[in-house]
């Protein structure tokens, strides 16, 4: 008990400070810089994307080893319902990987953080079939979680948590490519997510150990709201813990992180990926204080396989959502992670 009360002494004094947080942080074990964003060509055609940009490193105790650099990043053309994606992995070796106060880079894929509101993403496929190339504008409103950015993931284990903020509403333009197709994107709206723990690990970091998973959905409604709602389960075993942050139109920040506060439950069937044969649950109803949304997939097939990379499979993806209480409707992006095949009767 008096190891958790330190812990959070020590953290509830810390400061984001911008543009200089929108990199990577040298003394943390597990980062990432997360991209979404829903956007609309010249030619009417409407799209999703996912780039995020991973950091880790491991610790044998004593020092800590060479970090790692993945990258996962993908498009979905919600017009015609066509999902595709690439991955790497590289380290600092030969250059290939890095990052400073104004870039992160891996390879073919990179961030420049021009100020504290505006950013440059590029990424390309080793293929070259798929790419992007973006400007995105901020409006100067960051979204901070948790108490000055600690955002605990389990009040049964507060040694879980990360330091987190979010900046929803990134006016977006440029091109994008799929499949050689070139687009000009001429409006759209990107979420950023940036994420960072696990100072001085001596070993995997806890966030990310055994069988820690999540159901993670952040919303934009049509009025100015902007919501994050996530599940975390430290272990199957476990029930799962449900937290929220909401910040209205006026910028008033609310959080929700005791039991109950939220309910948030998959509705309907679910979804069976055709590849990898691991079911997700796609359909969610969340109830939160003073509405509910029903949230739906644009399109099922946007399954993420990052097994050459972080060893992760997860679905993410677009999607909207309905508030018929408050008669509003919000777009959004859903992550599920932690979901398993399911073992044939005779498989032990």
């Amino acid at each position: 008990m008096n190891r958790i009360i330190i812990l959070l002494l020590s953290v509830w004094f810390f400061h984001f400070s911008f543009p200089k947080d929108h990199s990577f942080h040298s003394d943390y074990g597990l980062e990432w810089c997360y991209f979404v964003g829903h956007l609309e060509s010249e030619s009417g055609n409407l799209y999703g994307y996912e780039l995020s940009f991973f950091r880790l490193k491991f610790s044998d105790g004593k020092d800590w080893n060479p970090e790692v650099f993945p990258v996962h990043f993908a498009i979905s053309d919600f017009s015609s319902q066509k999902y595709k994606n690439s991955q790497t992995i590289k380290r600092t070796i030969g250059g290939l990987a890095g990052y400073t106060d104004q870039t992160i880079y891996s390879g073919d894929y990179r961030l420049e953080i021009i100020s504290k509101d505006k950013f440059h993403i590029f990424a390309r496929s080793k293929s070259k079939d798929l790419s992007l190339d973006l400007e995105l504008q901020g409006n100067g409103k960051i979204l901070i979680h948790g108490k000055d950015g600690i955002s605990i993931k389990s009040n049964r284990n507060p040694n879980i948590f990360s330091y987190y903020y979010s900046y929803p509403r990134l006016k977006t333009s440029g091109k994008i490519s799929m499949y050689g197709k070139l687009e000009k994107i001429v409006s759209g709206n990107s979420w950023m997510d940036h994420e960072w723990s696990e100072k001085n690990a001596k070993s995997i970091p806890t966030l990310a150990t055994g069988d820690t998973s999540w159901d993670w959905i952040c919303l934009s409604d049509e009025f100015g709201g902007d919501y994050v709602f996530f599940r975390f389960r430290e272990s199957q075993e476990v029930p799962p813990e449900i937290f929220g942050t909401y910040r209205d139109p006026k910028g008033k920040l609310t959080s929700w992180t005791e039991p109950g506060q939220i309910k948030m439950e998959f509705v309907g069937s679910f979804w069976k990926s055709p590849k990898t044969k691991i079911e997700y649950p796609l359909h969610w109803k969340i109830q939160y204080p003073g509405g509910e949304w029903m949230v739906s997939p644009i399109f099922n097939e946007q399954e993420f396989d990052g097994t050459k990379s972080t060893a992760t499979i997860y679905w993410e993806g677009g999607v909207v959502a309905i508030d018929s209480k408050e008669k509003k409707s919000a777009k959004g992006y859903l992550e599920l992670k932690g979901y398993k095949k399911p073992k044939l009767w005779w498989e032990f």
